[in-house]
C-alpha cells in the first residue's frame, strides 16, 4: 500500500509539473486554412467549398457551369487554350485522383498539362480542398469534353522563355516558395500562395510582359491595398485590367481577416526588399 501510495504521490507531482511547463509553452497555430474551413456539417462544407471557387476563379477558365472554355479564343496566334469540362472528369476522378492532380500537376492519364494554376492550388490545406472537391462534385456531369489544346505560335514563345507544363510549375513553386517573414505573417503567407502567386509569380516576383513584382505594394499604404482587393481601383488609376476584375469579382470575397492578412504579407514583403535595397547601398 505504501508503494501505491508513492507511486501515486510521483504521478500526480509529475502530471503537476507537465501541465506547468505546457502552460508556460507558446500556443500553436491551429492548422493553416482559409477562414470556414472548420465546417461541422455538409452544408457549411459546400459553402466554404464555394466561397474557395469564387476566390480562385474555376469558373474564369472552365465557365459558369464548369463544362469548359476556349481561354484564348480571343487570340487565335497562341493557339487554343481548352480548359475541360470539368463535371465530366469528376465523374471519372475519385477524391484522392483528384487530391494527387492537384498536389502533383500531373492529371490522372499521366499526360503533359498546362495553364491550370495548380502551383498555387497544391499549397490548399486538406481541408480547404476537401470542401472545394465537395462543392465541385454538386455540379452534375454535363455537356461535352472539348478538344485537345492547340499550341500556336504565342504559345511556343512562352514555352521558350521558360512556360513550364503544370507538373514542372509545381515542382518550380515548391522550391522557390514565398519568403517566410515570421509568425506574424504565416497565414497571410498562405492565403496569398495559393491566390497571387498564381499571376505574379512563385516568389510574387512577376512575369515579364504580364505581371509586376509585387514590392510595389510598398507603395500603397493599406487602406490603399484594401481598397484595391474589395473595389479593384488602382492608387493613380480606378481601372488595372485584369487586377481590377480580380479583384471585384474574387478578391471581394474574403473576408476581413483574410484580406487584412494578405495586405499585411505583402505591405511585408515589399518593406523586407526595400530594407535590403538599402542595406546594399550602405555595403
Amino acid at each position: 500500500m505504501r508503494v501505491t501510495l508513492i507511486l501515486l504521490a510521483l504521478a500526480s507531482m509529475t502530471a503537476c509539473k507537465q501541465q506547468a511547463n505546457k502552460a508556460e509553452e507558446p500556443a500553436k497555430p491551429a492548422a493553416l486554412t482559409w477562414e470556414g474551413a472548420d465546417y461541422k456539417d455538409e452544408a457549411a462544407k459546400l459553402a466554404h467549398g464555394k466561397r474557395l471557387a469564387i476566390i480562385h476563379d474555376c469558373t474564369g477558365c472552365h465557365g459558369d457551369n464548369l463544362q469548359g472554355l476556349n481561354v484564348t479564343a480571343d487570340d487565335p496566334n497562341y493557339g487554343d487554350m481548352n480548359a475541360p469540362n470539368v463535371t465530366l472528369l469528376m465523374a471519372k476522378y475519385s477524391d484522392d485522383d483528384f487530391r494527387k492532380f492537384i498536389r502533383s500537376g500531373v492529371p490522372k492519364d499521366g499526360r503533359d498539362f498546362w495553364f491550370m494554376p495548380v502551383e498555387s492550388f497544391q499549397f490548399l490545406s486538406d481541408a480547404d480542398l476537401d470542401a472545394l472537391i465537395a462543392y465541385l462534385r454538386t455540379f452534375k456531369p454535363e455537356g461535352t469534353q472539348l478538344p485537345p489544346i492547340r499550341k500556336g505560335k504565342g504559345f511556343e514563345k512562352d514555352v521558350e522563355h521558360g512556360l513550364g507544363n503544370t507538373k514542372q510549375q509545381v515542382a518550380r513553386y515548391q522550391a522557390e516558395s514565398l519568403p517566410n517573414l515570421g509568425q506574424e505573417h504565416e497565414w497571410g503567407r498562405y492565403l496569398v500562395s495559393t491566390t497571387c502567386t498564381g499571376c505574379h509569380n512563385s516568389q510574387l516576383q512577376g512575369y515579364e510582359g504580364f505581371t509586376p513584382n509585387l514590392d510595389i505594394a510598398g507603395t500603397y499604404s493599406n487602406e490603399e491595398l484594401t481598397k484595391l482587393l474589395t473595389t479593384g481601383e488602382g492608387k493613380t488609376k480606378k481601372d488595372l485590367g485584369m487586377m481590377s476584375g480580380i479583384a471585384r469579382n474574387h478578391f471581394s470575397h474574403f473576408t476581413t481577416k483574410e484580406r487584412a492578412a494578405v495586405v499585411g504579407y505583402v505591405k511585408a514583403r515589399a518593406d523586407a526588399i526595400e530594407d535590403q535595397a538599402h542595406d546594399g547601398e550602405r555595403d
